[in-house]
């Protein structure tokens, strides 16, 4: 059974990302179109006709003052408003939910090495290449490397973790749709002639489905 296509999948890593990227869009064109259109009302308003006399250059005093104030009060609310989001939405995607009954959450170890993805879950239950993992489940995965910098990224879902050699990293996600998800893990560090390959296929099940496999699992040796 396929997935739907990625661009259906609206876990809530991808919906944070998303509105961030929403909202900087909105005040970025907001800005741009503020500023481009006081451009142009100046250079008509304020132009120089041929029959003016062109005078030395007056202070406006507290006008100029004022216009001042006012151009930074601006950019610093924006400033302000930009910084607030983006920590939001770092520490949102980066703190991990509790578990709870009514949104449970499994761990699974993840060791990179040249040119392929181990996953070892909490029974011991080793293997290469896939990803099991349950439907609208917090899912977290605990990342290292055996041998280079690698690092693991899903394009589908917006998550990107580092694997060290020595260090653990985390990251966390849902998937809302059951369905086999092929090459949907990455390596996106340059690790050597085989980086281009090193891929793993992501098998998200019912959460029924996926206890009736995890119970039949046996701990590889």
């Amino acid at each position: 059974m396929l997935a739907p296509t990625p661009e259906a999948l609206v876990p809530p890593t991808k919906a944070a990302w998303i509105s961030e990227w929403n909202l900087f869009l909105a005040m970025g064109v907001a800005a741009a179109v503020f500023t481009i259109g006081w451009l142009v009302i100046a250079s008509v308003k304020y132009r120089v006709r041929e029959t003016d006399e062109i005078g030395p250059i007056v202070d406006q005093g507290p006008e100029d003052v004022k216009r001042g104030w006012l151009t930074g009060a601006v950019t610093g609310g924006i400033l302000v408003v930009v910084l607030i989001t983006s920590i939001l939405g770092v520490t949102y995607l980066y703190n991990i939910p509790a578990s709870t009954p009514n949104h449970p959450s499994i761990t699974v170890d993840v060791y990179a090495f040249r040119y392929g993805w181990n996953f070892t879950y909490a029974n011991g239950y080793s293997v290469i290449g896939n990803l099991t993992i349950p439907a609208n489940t917090t899912i977290i995965l605990n990342i290292t490397s055996k041998d280079v910098f690698h690092d693991l990224g899903i394009a589908y879902l917006d998550v990107k973790a580092d694997a060290i050699p020595g260090q653990w990293n985390s990251l966390w996600f849902q998937v809302p749709t059951a369905g086999i998800y092929p090459d949907a893990i990455r390596c996106y560090e340059l690790c050597g002639p085989g980086h281009a390959y090193m891929t793993a296929n992501l098998t998200v099940l019912s959460p029924q489905a996926y206890l009736q496999w995890y119970d039949g699992l046996k701990a590889s040796t």
